[in-house]
């Protein structure tokens, strides 16, 4: 972080409560006071569950030279910390960060969405790291807390930034888009999570279309050409639309899919450009949205042929995403444990399909939360899915995920096709039972189900 303690009281319009040493420069901002570094600003939250005020004392003993505190506050500071009085620390630390985040004049990426906003942040920081130093946002570091924390990481070195931007509920991308005021704005989607907050499709396009206003006028948006709920919200903005998908009318345009060498080779035709062939890192037609968004973005910032290619050759995806996992019986498991929505379980099913070609495909798949009034109609969905495939079997778990297999008997798939055991190791069991070396599992379910126990079950009954 390029900034000293004075310049970051003055950021935050805050008092200096022990004005020990103002003019020294911070490293990084931190939350956690287990894991401050020397020459580190800790900021101290308030959660349901402790104070971070609490924990000021540690964080000096381990290099913090300054903090924010709430100016109600009466507790002795540590001799030597800069401490910075505040009103709110978590409000400090936004404020901070858009301040900053004004210092640099570079492309900042913001990438959000219902499903494949992760892959899709992945997908543009490692093609545009071919030619420019860029800074991505790090594992899960994509709410209101998060944001602010990867934007106080920029410094003069970099030349781009990608930053991902998650939400549960209204407000919130508004609040990250008015911290990051990004360049370029990527909606890869709008699919059924969080519905309990925002009660429909329609809000959930609403919440992440607060992204818009806030790119610069001279920026860019990039969103999905097939997703009509979309358009009034692209028809409002001031600035360039570049549309990705399988349309007609997609600027960026997949007009081919094949298979080479067990890749997806992916024909795209691009308004301005020459139509190029790309290899896909990862399988399943949604992840083709997720490229061409990524193609997009990188021909915005000047990237050629050869360095996007250069830079999809060394994609790396978070794991728990179709991360593929062999168990030492040869049972091939899908594991896209990270978290679910009637959208990406949909992908993921039509995956376990492709991948399995005439293996036996078997998913165990756990409930989906968070869906409101379409939880029903989710579930629904997804066992009608299951059925239309004609899996192999299903194992499903948690109460939510009995409709998927209700629903999937009701429209004609095999009761003895389904299992309903009660906990994970039961799960694991019932695999090791149904499956063999060749064979393909998935494993699927909102991340509060944990469904990437049933792997550790599975391989540690394998031992």
């Amino acid at each position: 972080m390029e900034m000293i303690l004075k310049e970051i009281c003055a950021a935050v319009d805050g008092r200096l409560l022990v004005p020990a040493m103002p003019d020294r420069r911070v490293n990084c901002l931190s939350i956690d006071s287990r894991v401050i570094s020397a020459t580190d600003f800790f900021v101290p939250l308030a959660g349901t569950r402790t104070d971070g005020h609490k924990f000021i004392a540690q964080a000096a003993q381990n290099g913090a030279i300054g903090c924010f505190s709430s100016a109600e506050r009466t507790i002795s500071y540590p001799e030597g910390m800069t401490v910075i009085g505040v009103p709110s620390p978590l409000a400090a630390l936004q404020q901070l960060a858009a301040v900053y985040r004004q210092k640099f004049e570079l492309p900042v990426v913001a990438v959000t969405g219902s499903v494949g906003k992760t892959t899709t942040k992945e997908l543009i920081a490692a093609t545009l790291s071919v030619s420019l130093k860029t800074l991505k946002t790090e594992g899960n570091l994509n709410n209101h807390l998060g944001v602010p924390l990867m934007l106080s990481r920029l410094d003069s070195s970099h030349q781009a930034a990608v930053l991902e931007m998650g939400m549960s509920g209204f407000g919130e991308i508004e609040l990250l888009a008015r911290l990051a005021r990004p360049s370029v704005a990527v909606i890869t989607n709008i699919g059924e999570s969080h519905l309990e907050a925002v009660g429909s499709r329609q809000g959930i396009a609403k919440a992440k279309c607060e992204l818009l206003p806030y790119v610069s006028p001279n920026g860019t948006v990039v969103a999905n050409a097939d997703e009509s709920l979309l358009v009034p919200y692209l028809e409002q903005v001031d600035c360039q639309v570049i549309t990705f998908g399988f349309s007609a009318g997609a600027a960026v345009r997949c007009v081919a899919i094949g298979k080479d060498k067990g890749r997806l080779s992916v024909k795209v035709e691009q308004t301005g450009y020459a139509p190029l062939t790309l290899f896909s890192p990862l399988p399943g037609r949604h992840n083709i949205y997720n490229l061409l968004a990524a193609l997009a973005v990188g021909r915005l910032l000047g990237l050629t042929d050869e360095e996007f290619n250069a830079g999809l050759a060394r994609i790396s995806i978070s794991g728990m995403r179709l991360e593929k996992v062999q168990t030492p019986s040869g049972i091939n498991v899908l594991n896209d444990a990270y978290n679910a929505s009637p959208t990406s379980m949909a992908a993921a099913i039509d995956v376990l399909s492709e991948q399995a070609g005439d293996a036996a495909k078997i998913a165990v798949l756990g409930d989906m939360l968070e869906l409101g009034g379409f939880e029903e109609e989710g579930h629904r969905k997804i066992g009608n899915l299951v059925a239309a495939h004609a899996l192999d079997a299903l194992i499903v778990l948690g109460g939510r995920a009995q409709i998927i297999a209700d629903a999937a008997i009701a429209a004609g798939y095999p009761r003895e096709r389904v299992f309903r055991p009660v906990s994970h190791s039961a799960a694991a069991n019932l695999l090791v039972q149904l499956a063999g070396s060749g064979d393909w599992a998935l494993l699927k379910g909102s991340r509060g189900m944990r469904m990437e126990d049933v792997l550790a079950e599975l391989l540690e009954g394998e031992k």
